[in-house]
């Protein structure tokens, strides 16, 4: 079944030379060196010198670069770090890869899994010919639904299959015992990214779900829906969804874990929505049934999702479980499906205009659902050597400076102060990569049959997954594989994980300065140590457990804080209607302007030699550094899906929103009170 955790992400990916102005109040300036370094060029040329970094940081650091760079046809955003990490890591595994499609008889069991995989993905007339045929024994479950009880049955089936139809599933720890893995229920079963997609009124908003309406008749009949009756049954699809989106809470209030912490037993379970057959979709989803603790996160969604279905009728519930495995599997389908899922979610939905080489989608697919197969040769390469005790040194930086900069802040008592020490030690950080690998040998991977394939891998790792509910928590496991280009912090496990695949240039190198090197990894390392102590995060000890381990007036203190960064981000425009939502971005932004402030407080602490980058002191290529990490370009579509849907601000708030809350940034660039950058009420918090 799908796992979803309730952890926080890093996430959001050449021009030439050219020199900076000077900053906008005369500063100390670094003598230039004799031979500036490649990195230090591609630096200062993606900056803008006609900006004011005062007025607006983000597009002194990044106007030249994105003035530059023209969004990619096959990207609906790309980001100068991010994005070109994630497509140098792609190459690395396409060698691989493509290695072993050509010779899969030549290593393991495991190296065949890999080339089969990925050969099948790449043969684009045999995926044609065998897509279909794939999902035919779900289709026929699903038209053997003769009633409720054979929906439910049927979708908690689907959820094995990585579509979550109704509610959405997971497996990982109690919040209360964080030593046993628990099956946690979600708000599930939409087609569109947030429920403000079926709920808005302005124009765009309707005119996009007339075209969603259209997109999910077309693929009823790839799932053999007639086509004279494919438009009928997409309208009741798309009314039903819209029904189960008016009962979903709003992503902003589901970010307090102890309101999404409602731990129920089967019993518990029925007894709340008595007219919906859990056992048998407890049965489906392949939940043993010894398993009986279940955490369901918003008891008031599903009560009122037992009436949205009771009242459906059976034909649409079966329509609308045949619509949901389509879009689920369409993007590993023949050419004419992909097409009709990509020309709606891609294009318009996120503003892409082209579709990425088939290569990359076929890696992309291989790193999702065996990546820890791919992953093993990619560390090989690109994370050999020292690089693991590199990275560990930089956390343990950040970690000391974290814990050198509490007794600054006023606002915490000292035993509660202490305890935050305490968590802090226990931190868990994970670099690179498992110590343990995961076992695929269960796993079968079939020549020529691509659509089965992904099918079989997701089978599996439901299987896998589905495995653990009850059982004691792996603290070996990772959630991302080693390629990956993002990062975590788990409160439930109180860990960091950092995998190899964002330890890579331009955001760590062994020859980069340490102002830079602490500025963009020594951010995202800060960025994630924070999460343990932003308004989410805190709730949990350094044991994993949630449980309340502050003072009550220190508590309050912190959320007078935290209310100061949501109105501050509540205040960032996006586009024409839509500011950042402050709610639902307030844990990322809690931590990054502490990410910032650690790592900052990290690099003082090395005393390195001067970087000689001309035109700009060590500490301003800090601040430069760390801001580069998230110039970005993207389509007008994406940055509304993101700003309705994501947790994280727009990268442009990213940094400016973290920098102006730092007293060291304005002292660095040299700017006075009251200009955008440095405003006379600053926030603070870690």
């Amino acid at each position: 079944m799908p796992t979803s955790r309730f952890f926080a992400l890093v996430l959001l990916a050449s021009c030439a030379p050219r020199a900076v102005a000077p900053p906008p109040v005369a500063v100390d300036v670094a003598p230039a060196a004799p031979v500036i370094p490649d990195y230090a060029k591609a630096l200062v040329s993606a900056m803008d010198p006609k900006a004011n970094a005062c007025d607006d940081f983000y597009r002194y650091a990044c106007g030249g670069w994105m003035d530059a760079t023209p969004l990619p046809a096959d990207k609906p955003l790309w980001g100068k770090s991010f994005s070109s990490i994630r497509d140098a890591n792609l190459s690395v595994q396409k060698a691989t890869l493509e290695k072993a499609a050509a010779t899969p008889t030549a290593g393991d069991a495991d190296w065949a899994k890999m080339g089969n995989f990925y050969g099948a993905c790449m043969d684009e007339p045999a995926v044609d010919a065998t897509a279909t045929a794939a999902l035919a024994p779900y289709l026929k479950e699903i038209d053997g639904a003769k009633d409720l009880k054979g929906v439910m049955g049927v979708a908690g089936r689907l959820t094995t299959v990585g579509v979550a139809p109704f509610v959405g599933a997971g497996v990982y720890n109690d919040f209360k015992d964080p030593t046993k893995n628990i099956l946690h229920l979600t708000e599930g079963g939409l087609g569109l990214p947030d429920r403000d997609y079926y709920l808005k009124t302005d124009d765009d908003t309707k005119a996009l779900l007339v075209a969603y309406e259209a997109h999910v008749a077309e693929m009823l009949v790839v799932a053999g829906v007639p086509a004279a009756d494919a438009a009928k049954q997409a309208t009741g699809i798309v009314a039903l969804e819209t029904a189960i989106a008016d009962a979903w809470v709003p992503r902003a209030e589901l970010r307090d874990p102890e309101k999404v912490y409602n731990k129920l037993d089967r019993a518990g379970l029925k007894k709340l929505t008595p007219k919906l057959a859990w056992d048998q979709w407890l049965v489906g989803a392949g939940v043993a049934p010894t398993a009986v603790d279940i955490n369901v996160e918003t008891p008031g969604v599903f009560k009122k999702l037992e009436g949205i279905l009771v009242k459906a009728d059976v034909k649409t519930l079966r329509a609308y479980l045949k619509w949901q495995l389509v879009h689920g599997v369409a993007p590993h389908m023949g050419k004419s499906t992909y097409d009709a899922h990509f020309a709606f979610y891609n294009q318009k939905v996120m503003g892409q205009k082209e579709q990425e080489p088939r290569w990359k989608r076929c890696v992309g697919a291989a790193d999702a659902l065996i990546g820890e197969l791919t992953g093993k040769s990619f560390v090989e390469t690109q994370f050999a050597g020292d690089s693991k005790e590199k990275s560990l040194t930089m956390i343990r930086d950040i970690e000391t400076a974290f814990e050198g900069g509490l007794p600054g802040l006023t606002w915490m008592d000292d035993p509660t102060r202490a305890r935050a020490v305490e968590k802090m030690k226990k931190i868990n950080n994970k670099i690179g990569y498992p110590d343990v690998w995961k076992d695929y040998t269960a796993l079968a991977i079939t020549p020529g049959t691509h659509t089965s394939n992904v099918l079989a891998a997701t089978s599996f790792e439901s299987a896998r997954t589905s495995a653990k509910i009850g059982q004691p928590v792996s603290k070996g496991e990772w959630y991302m594989s080693p390629p990956t280009v993002n990062a975590y912090y788990d409160p439930s496990m109180n860990e960091m994980a950092f995998p190899a695949g964002i330890l890579q240039a331009p955001f760590f190198h062994r020859d980069y300065p340490a102002a830079m090197n602490y500025g963009s990894i020594g951010m995202v390392m800060g960025h994630e140590l924070t999460h343990g102590f932003d308004d989410s995060g805190r709730k949990f000890d350094g044991d994993g457990k949630m449980v309340e381990w502050w003072a009550p007036e220190v508590s309050a203190r912190f959320e007078e804080r935290a209310a100061c960064v949501e109105k501050q981000y509540s205040g960032y425009n996006v586009a024409e209607g839509i500011n950042v939502n402050g709610a639902l971005t307030l844990g990322e932004n809690i931590a990054d302007i502490g990410g910032y402030r650690a790592a900052y407080r990290a690099y003082q602490a090395q005393k390195a030699p001067s970087a000689n980058v001309p035109g700009l002191t060590d500490d301003q290529l800090f601040f430069v550094a760390a801001a580069q990490s998230w110039c970005v370009v993207a389509s007008p579509e994406i940055q509304k899906m993101r700003a309705l849907s994501d947790p994280h601000s727009p990268p442009r708030y990213r940094v400016n929103g973290p920098l102006a809350n730092l007293p060291e940034f304005a002292a660095a660039f040299g700017c006075a009170e009251g200009t955008a950058m440095r405003p006379a009420n600053a926030c603070e918090v870690w």
